[in-house]
């Protein structure tokens, strides 16, 4: 008859206690109890389960750091497809903003109708494209424009436009006349309210397709000397047009010194973004952050004293969203000024914990990205005040459009 297990084990565990027990109080001694104790361990699965956590562990902080470093890279791929129609589709989102929406005569409708439908065509090609890049900046930007159609796909609808599966846009130029000329239901209006304006969804288009073009082009900045914008490369001009109406001239004024400014802070709330903001790297955070509060203090001091309206009201704005954000600046160390300005405190931002920074400069919807599109709007204003003297904030950075109630009418 064999040996049951039971037996084996006993037997085991009492050969093991002889051998102990006939040795002294050596290194030997310790070696072997060492071992002895290395194999109940192994022997009683503990040791199995420590070994589990011990590797799973490790390949957590591998693949952390793995992905870390893949979404680094994933964020400087050039894309030359996607950049190639971000500069389309800037080019014409940024034309139906200037078109007059309120003359239905043929020939304008005629017009208005062919420029959307060319909208709609270069917004599908970057769709295509966003969908295929590996850049993570791109598809980041391309989702955000998604999402701004897909609030309100509704209204699209009634003027013609409908969403396909894979997210690009249908367009039927019939319907669309027809709501250009439906004065009666407001359509017409509504068609001015999704493209005509400050904050329509081809103005939001202008931003995304901007910042598209630069995440995915040759790494040269849009708001750089040398690619002022996806529309083109012009250099920054000191002086406005003069068959401007003086009454106009606070709005199309340029101003040289506030794009700079603006370029300079749109680089490092980039540059804070793509810092490891860890408890870890404290040190670079805060080399990074304080190039961050220097540049945007300096753009402040710019639009405090600039001629153009339209400039010194984006910049309310975005005094606004630092202002809301004062109790979590506050908790690292940060203070917001009377005149909206910021201090930091270098001992208490270290003392800080890197999350609270993180939250606000990383990720989609994080006050980084609402301070991007308020600084490339500023820049906009300040380079090309003639080209954009039609869109105007009011005093509290909200948007004026005439026929934004229309908007809530046709939803009713």
């Amino acid at each position: 008859m064999g040996i049951s297990l039971n037996g084996l084990n006993s037997g085991m565990a009492d050969t093991y206690s002889t051998l102990l027990g006939g040795m002294g109080g050596g290194d030997d001694a310790g070696g072997v109890s060492s071992l002895l104790g290395d194999y109940a361990a192994i022997k009683n699965g503990s040791y199995g389960k420590m070994m589990k956590s011990y590797y799973a562990k490790m390949e957590k902080q591998q693949a952390e750091e793995s992905g870390e470093t893949d979404q680094k890279k994933a964020g400087k791929v050039k894309d030359s497809a996607s950049a190639s129609a971000a500069k389309s589709l800037y080019s014409s989102a940024s034309a139906l903003g200037s078109l007059n929406y309120d003359d239905r005569s043929e020939e304008n409708v005629k017009k208005i109708t062919d420029s959307v439908s060319a909208f709609i065509k270069d917004y599908n090609s970057l769709m295509k494209s966003a969908e295929k890049s590996k850049n993570s900046t791109v598809q980041k930007q391309a989702e955000s424009l998604y999402n701004s159609y897909y609030t309100n796909y509704k209204l699209f609808a009634k003027v013609g436009i409908t969403l396909n599966s894979d997210k690009t846009l249908s367009f039927d130029e019939d319907s669309m006349k027809n709501a250009l000329n439906d004065t009666e239901h407001g359509k017409g209006a509504t068609v001015k309210t999704l493209f005509g304006g400050i904050g329509s969804f081809a103005d939001k288009a202008v931003n995304r397709a901007s910042q598209i073009y630069r995440a995915a082009g040759d790494g040269e900045a849009v708001t750089s000397s040398k690619a002022k914008y996806a529309g083109g490369s012009s250099s920054t001009s000191t002086s406005s047009t003069s068959s401007t109406k003086d009454k106009d001239k606070s709005k199309t004024v340029t101003d040289a010194s506030t794009a700079a400014a603006a370029n300079s802070l749109y680089k490092s709330i980039e540059n804070l973004g793509a810092t490891n903001i860890t408890n870890s790297n404290k040190e670079n955070v805060y080399k990074a952050f304080s190039a961050f509060v220097k540049d945007y203090n300096e753009l402040i001091k710019n639009t405090d004293k600039s001629a153009n309206s339209n400039v010194v009201n984006q910049a309310s704005y975005l005094k606004g969203l630092i202002s809301n954000n004062k109790s979590a600046f506050s908790k690292m160390g940060v203070t917001v000024n009377s005149d909206k300005t910021l201090s930091v405190d270098e001992k208490k931002f270290k003392d800080a914990d890197m999350s609270g920074v993180k939250k606000l400069f990383s990720g989609s919807y994080s006050l980084a990205e609402k301070m991007t599109d308020r600084v490339n709007n500023i820049y906009r204003y300040a380079t090309q005040g003639e080209a954009l003297d039609k869109k105007t904030y009011d005093n509290n950075g909200s948007v004026n459009i005439p026929t934004m109630g229309s908007m809530v009418d046709t939803i009713l």
